[in-house]
């Protein structure tokens, strides 16, 4: 797929070709000056593939760290190059600076930076098989910069570019308005549910668990699969027949709360919660979502929460009739965030087939 005004084959390169290849380093961190107060930006894996332009870092350095570190322009393009989230990319959108498992690209001028941007990001999926195979992964600097890619004329990758970049600032918008919904929701969940506690989270829900492995999950079927962030897949029977509330119990995600309905199943490291008598399930649910689950954390390597432990904490629970007018309002609030969900996914699902397309 192609702008009809361009015509002539694509010429292979290297990615080396593209510009300057720039491995990050870290500053010492026995040495606080080097942190302290920091206010310039200094990139981790973290930090990169949530959204294209890295505006912000976790970490950050003070003017004497970042004099230590090789800095980069805006506009240089990060790729994360080493650990378990290899590949993950961003763009900087000010001068700054990464840590040692980032490799960057300060593009030469020949080259379009968006262009080199989305190059890398359609083939990288084949870029993986390059990956040495170890405990950790890892793309050395000598073999990422002899990654083969393609370059056409500078107005052309100009237009693609452009395009893409229109998207990803859409996508970018999405993301910010649904962080805006949420914290709108949470917001107001605590507001509307500051009643005094006085009902034990045993007393209202009924804790059920599941023995369903991930490796017991299709990726294909008729029933969805719940688990730690999601559908994990798909099943060809469902073991739960209602609604309910997913509360994970185990790993990293411990403590996270979901809303299920109709039929499905949850894998082993969540349980679902079903409501008593007398009580709203979504009214419990808006409960649970602000309910602070950390005392009630066991296990250092892997986390874990029992019911047995967090059910006899207190929650507010008013009259039934209240619990379902609260439940009422904070559900238009987030079937709006699901459907901005559903159009930043018809977005992402719009950029991943032009990658396919506009790329050899």
């Amino acid at each position: 797929m192609r702008f009809p005004e361009f015509k002539g084959e694509w010429i292979s390169c290297k990615v080396g070709d593209y510009g300057k290849i720039i491995t990050g380093s870290t500053p010492p961190t026995s040495d606080n000056t080097n942190y302290a107060d920091g206010t310039h930006l200094w990139a981790s894996p973290v930090d990169l593939g949530q959204t294209k332009y890295v505006i912000d870092t976790q970490t950050k350095l003070s003017s004497i760290g970042f004099g230590k570190t090789r800095k980069l322009p805006a506009g240089s393009v990060l790729i994360t190059c080493i650990g378990s989230t290899i590949g993950k990319m961003g763009m900087a959108a000010t001068e700054m600076s990464t840590n040692q498992q980032i490799n960057s690209i300060v593009v030469d001028s020949q080259y379009d930076n968006n262009f080199v941007y989305y190059a890398l990001q359609s083939r990288f999926p084949r870029y993986l098989t390059s990956v040495a195979v170890q405990a950790v992964p890892i793309m050395s600097k000598s073999s990422f910069e002899k990654l083969q890619n393609y370059r056409t004329a500078l107005e052309e990758q100009k237009k693609i570019g452009a395009l893409l970049n229109l998207i990803d600032e859409r996508i970018s918008t999405q993301i910010r308005i649904i962080d805006k919904l949420q914290s709108l929701m949470k917001g107001l969940a605590e507001h509307l549910t500051a009643f005094t506690p006085n009902t034990k989270i045993a007393d209202c829900l009924n804790c059920h668990s599941s023995i369903l492995q991930e490796n017991q999950v299709k990726n294909e079927g008729k029933y969805k699969v719940y688990g730690a962030n999601g559908i994990c897949g798909y099943n060809d029977s469902p073991a739960i027949l209602e609604d309910a509330i997913l509360i994970v119990k185990d790993g990293s995600g411990v403590g996270n709360v979901s809303y299920a309905s109709g039929e499905y199943s949850v894998v082993g490291t969540s349980n679902y919660l079903t409501a008593k008598s007398g009580y709203s399930l979504k009214y419990l649910y808006f409960c649970l979502m602000i309910f602070n689950f950390v005392p009630y954390r066991t296990g250092m390597a892997i986390p874990h929460i029992y019911f047995k432990d967090y059910g006899k904490a207190l929650i507010p629970c008013p009259s039934l009739n209240k619990q379902e007018q609260i439940a009422t309002l904070l559900s238009k609030i987030e079937c709006k965030i699901e459907t901005e969900k559903s159009i930043t996914e018809s977005y992402l699902r719009q950029k991943r087939f032009l990658l396919q397309s506009m790329f050899i």
